[in-house]
């Protein structure tokens, strides 16, 4: 197999909803991705995994639709999500599970692919900030994410919390629900 077949098959085994969605050459495709390296790429990881940010790029210049590549980034992330172990966390308290991902979205690219596995291909609109991340238990989950859901987790992100009363009263609720989603983990 040649080079190019190579590359040619990485992107199209990361990116298969792209086929779905659209009536993409992959031939024309990979051959205008090579094209925008200055030296012909040689890792087939980091040609692969920078392929949503051509797309993304040809989306700014009107010569790719954006839900392409919003569904390229959303690929990528549950590909690298599905392959990746739940990091071991050893401190108590509650922590923000460190796998989460988030992608700002301009179409509900879930209920996309969820229509398209039931034969109904759509472009669904939907403004919405997606979180992607790994649950400890059942593995690869998505979620979009609420402004207090928003809130709860910028708090995390400066580190555990001891007790969930740490949590301003009015997001206790947001709080439980994302401890049963496993956004939160209680250690």
């Amino acid at each position: 197999m040649n080079h190019f077949q190579k590359f040619q098959d990485a992107l199209e085994q990361m990116y298969p909803g792209l086929s779905v969605f659209s009536d993409i050459s992959w031939d024309k495709i990979t051959k205008e991705y090579i094209a925008s390296y200055d030296d012909r790429p040689q890792d087939i990881e980091e040609f692969v995994f920078g392929f949503p940010e051509f797309l993304q790029d040809k989306a700014s210049r009107d010569e790719c639709p954006v839900h392409l590549f919003e569904l390229a980034y959303y690929e990528l992330l549950e590909n690298n999500m599905i392959h990746t172990e739940m990091p071991t966390i050893d401190s108590s308290g509650l922590h923000m599970n460190p796998t989460l991902s988030f992608l700002n979205l301009e179409y509900d690219i879930t209920q996309m692919v969820d229509e398209a596995t039931k034969g109904n291909i759509q472009i669904i609109p939907k403004d919405h900030i997606l979180c992607l991340y790994r649950h400890p238990q059942t593995g690869f989950n998505s979620v979009d994410i609420s402004p207090e859901q928003l809130t709860i987790l910028q708090q995390l992100e400066k580190g555990p919390i001891a007790s969930p009363n740490q949590i301003a009263a009015p997001l206790q609720e947001h709080l439980t629900k994302m401890l049963d989603l496993g956004l939160v983990l209680k250690i």
